[in-house]
């Protein structure tokens, strides 16, 4: 592939959006792990298992985000759906303001360094993929789970 191909083009324009979002939000009071956390919890109460299990970490490393996220007031402890003697956390009032927050402050900032029209027709590209990569995101998941709590 050369340097000017769309392919790797693309995926280059990909990770240096990724790096200007986290050089936005280390100026916040929100880490990305954090926000993909929450984002998780958008979809109902997890385990933090599953949690670790999603974003490819460990326990420990979950633990302390979410300890993190509860002192911010952004989570909460539930008891679990599917195993009332286990615990889940969830996503708050407070946690869906932040998450609705940072999406527009990044979003203002994607605006800031993307002239239209190529803009919108970034917008338009990602929120398609977005709704492709939902609609198995499930599936993908459950293989993560698999492979991370047996």
């Amino acid at each position: 592939m050369s340097k000017s191909d769309p392919q790797s083009l693309s995926v280059r324009a990909i990770i240096a959006l990724y790096r200007e979002f986290e050089r936005v939000m280390r100026e916040g009071d929100i880490s990305l792990a954090q926000y993909r956390t929450m984002l998780y919890l958008k979809g109902g109460a997890k385990r933090a298992g599953a949690i670790a299990a999603a974003g490819a970490v460990k326990k420990p490393t979950v633990s302390a985000m979410l300890n993190n996220l509860r002192e911010k007031g952004w989570i909460t402890d539930e008891a679990d759906p599917v195993d009332g003697r286990a615990i889940a956390v969830a996503l708050t009032p407070a946690g869906l303001v932040r998450i609705e927050a940072l999406e527009k402050s990044l979003s203002d900032h994607l605006a800031e360094i993307v002239p239209e029209p190529d803009l919108s027709a970034l917008r338009g590209a990602l929120a398609s993929a977005y709704i492709d990569l939902a609609a198995t995101q499930d599936e993908r998941l459950k293989d993560i789970e698999k492979q991370f709590l047996g």
